[in-house]
């Protein structure tokens, strides 16, 4: 191998082996993330449920873990579907429909629950509605988040879905809008009328084994270029001539 190309090799090793040794190091500040967030949802599900709209009075601040206690009005005509979702094994979409308090003031969207769809796209002809009239319903708040996308509408068949929620699309469809929606809970006979949605599990998540993948993949590319370096570098043994 020659000098220029033992220096272009050495250079390509290092360079690679620290982007894979930073993409670690970016799921490790992630996983740090990730549970100092979980610690604030866990000290936010201990809390005392709120009670709204009564408690909006003081704070419209709501913490994402937080349980709700919710007096309203669904309005389903204006509700919003989510695609591109299963729940046991079954493809379908997430129903979210606005719920109305404080004579209109204010406004909770609610995860109402789960319909069977078989393209996880096109939402059911029928979907059940919601009791009518005035209600209480609980459940967990979760904040929505502002996304880059405006959550990526998708007209469908005449018929527009949602890859997931948009704090400033809902702001504009429905004004007075909280920065976070509701999870339904109870049971499926309650008043959203739908297959509850399951929370989802508080957990670490992947980062910390993709740290170890890229620490790994780091790990492998200089061991690599060690043993290349090294099969090249060696002088070959010249055999002695025969007479």
């Amino acid at each position: 191998m020659s000098r220029v190309r033992r220096m272009l090799l050495i250079i390509t090793v290092i360079l690679l082996a620290v982007v894979a040794v930073s993409l670690g190091r970016w799921q490790l500040r992630r996983l740090a993330a990730r549970r100092a967030s979980n610690l604030v949802f866990l000290a936010a599900a201990a809390r005392p449920p709120l009670h709204l709209p009564g408690d909006l009075r003081s704070s419209r601040a709501i913490d994402s873990g937080r349980r709700v206690v919710a007096r309203g009005t669904f309005e389903p005509a204006d509700q919003i579907i989510l695609r591109g979702r299963a729940q046991d094994g079954t493809p379908g979409v997430q129903v979210v429909a606005p719920f109305v308090m404080d004579s209109g003031r204010t406004i909770l969207w609610v995860l109402r629950g789960f319909a069977r769809s078989p393209d996880a796209v096109t939402p059911p002809d029928s979907i059940p509605p919601p009791v009518a009239g005035e209600v209480e319903i609980t459940g967990t708040a979760y904040a929505i988040p502002v996304t880059t996308d405006s959550g990526r509408p998708l007209l469908h068949n005449g018929r527009t879905t949602w890859n997931r929620l948009d704090r400033s699309v809902l702001e504009r469809r429905r004004p007075g809008s909280l920065p976070v929606y509701l999870l339904l809970g109870g049971d499926s006979a309650g008043p959203g009328r739908l297959t509850l949605v399951p929370p989802p599990p508080v957990t670490d998540g992947p980062h910390l084994s993709y740290a170890i993948q890229w620490f790994g993949i780091a790990l492998a590319i200089v061991t690599f270029g060690v043993i290349v370096l090294w099969r090249n570098g060696r002088v070959p043994t010249r055999r002695p001539e025969v007479p």
